[in-house]
């Protein structure tokens, strides 16, 4: 007799975690584009809007690598802050 195998009905926290993230990252992408197209009208520069703040987002998130690296103590943005004020 063939043994059957069968997916387990549960979900772990990393698995619904990525579900709500998913779920905020997917409708927050058509509640933005929905009042992008209001205001712009125009596909083509909605398109350009997308790209340039993708732009924008990479350079942010290899600059906060940068500062990762550069100071690794635990406090992430207050450390970075602290360091750059307090001097």
């Amino acid at each position: 007799m063939e043994k059957q195998h069968e997916m387990k009905r549960e979900l772990g926290l990393l698995d619904s975690t990525m579900i709500v993230a998913g779920s905020m990252i997917g409708s927050g992408i058509f509640l933005v584009t929905s009042e992008m197209s209001r205001n712009v009208g125009s596909p083509g520069i909605i398109l350009l809007i997308w790209l340039v703040t993708g732009i924008i987002t990479l350079i942010a998130a290899l600059s906060y690598g940068e500062l990762a690296g550069m100071m690794p103590q635990a406090g992430g943005q207050y450390v970075y802050l602290k360091e750059a004020l307090v001097r």
